[in-house]
């Protein structure tokens, strides 16, 4: 058996191989600086090549509104249908906020609690008609005695015995007499007109008060205005529409931009100029058009265009662009909605 006793060196020190690095991780990150000085570079560079706009894409469109409450009571149309000026859209009645029945006792009841008002009013009315009649018989008999007075001190002035300024005294006692008889004469005739009419006002809110329910009890019949296609009825029959709501929306085919322009801009545009419109929904959804007609005359922008975090100008040129082909614009999903306007500064 041989033993060997030769010396093994054993170290803890091994050699490993190094793993390669990862470089997807490096290119993401380049990726992303890229985006991000693409995105500074546009955002920099774009007002010096484009004018910008901001303006809504709209639908010829028009809103069956009320100056008053109303009742639907029956649709003569359906959602969808085509409608010619002239034929009959709703039948409605106006509406008050009671019922007709208890508004008519109510009035009748007012009326006869108003009566009882007008008696005590017209008591009232006659004490102050007499005591104002006492007071015009103690202002004429003052403005009697001071004619007296002026046709005597008048021969004292001819005699010398008094001076020019005492008589003029005179003169102004007279007239401010005459003038408050005249205002109290006034008042007592405006007085005896009220009290005659106390009666006279009572029949005549009787009569109006049933008038006026004869008139919310009156059917009425709403036409259509204009030529197109009901696009929704936004009130359901039988249910009340208050003032300013929109009972139903009467659409044409076709659409159009209304947008508001810069007044450091308004040199750059011209009508007839080729715009490039983004909608704010789909991938490079964008759509040309042109400018049909500039209103030469400022107007405020409306308030959802307006720049909140920035000195925005609220006032703007308004242009309308029409489409510069009709076949184009045929992607359009919904009208209403703002948009973005571009027009090339060197075009």
């Amino acid at each position: 058996m041989e033993i060997d006793f030769t010396k093994k060196n054993i170290s803890d020190h091994y050699d490993e191989k190094p793993l390669k690095k990862r470089k997807w991780d490096r290119w993401l990150y380049i990726a992303i600086l890229l985006i991000l000085l693409f995105s500074l570079l546009k955002w920099l560079i774009s007002p010096w090549i484009f004018n910008y706009a901001d303006g809504f894409l709209l639908q010829n469109q028009f809103d069956v509104k009320f100056a008053n409450d109303i009742r639907v009571l029956e649709y003569k149309v359906k959602q969808g249908q085509t409608v010619r000026k002239g034929d009959t859209i709703c039948i409605y009645e106006l509406y008050s906020d009671t019922d007709m029945g208890k508004t008519f006792i109510q009035d009748s009841i007012k009326s006869i609690m108003d009566g009882q008002g007008s008696i005590e009013k017209g008591i009232a009315l006659d004490n102050e008609i007499k005591t104002k009649d006492l007071i015009i018989q103690e202002l004429t008999q003052r403005l009697a005695f001071w004619k007296k007075e002026r046709i005597r001190k008048e021969k004292l002035v001819y005699l010398n015995y008094i001076t020019p300024n005492e008589l003029a005294n005179v003169d102004r006692s007279i007239d401010d007499v005459n003038f408050q008889l005249q205002s109290l004469k006034a008042e007592v005739r405006v007085l005896k007109g009220q009290y005659g009419g106390l009666t006279e006002n009572d029949n005549k809110r009787i009569l109006l008060s049933q008038e006026r329910n004869n008139i919310l009890k009156k059917q009425r019949v709403f036409v259509s205005p204009v030529n197109g296609k009901i696009d929704r009825l936004r009130i359901l029959e039988g249910q009340v529409c208050y003032k300013g709501e929109i009972v139903a929306s009467i659409v044409h085919s076709g659409y159009f931009v209304r947008a508001y322009i810069e007044l450091s801009d308004l040199d750059d545009f011209s009508e007839n100029d080729i715009v490039a419109i983004k909608l704010p929904y789909g991938f490079n959804n964008t759509l040309k058009g042109k400018v049909k007609k500039i209103y030469y005359v400022s107007e405020l922008k409306d308030i959802t265009l307006m720049n909140k975090y920035m000195n925005d100008n609220q006032y703007g040129v308004v242009v309308d662009i029409s489409p510069e082909d009709e076949r184009t614009w045929q992607k359009v999903k919904v009208s209403n909605i703002p948009v973005k306007v571009r027009k090339l500064k060197f075009d």
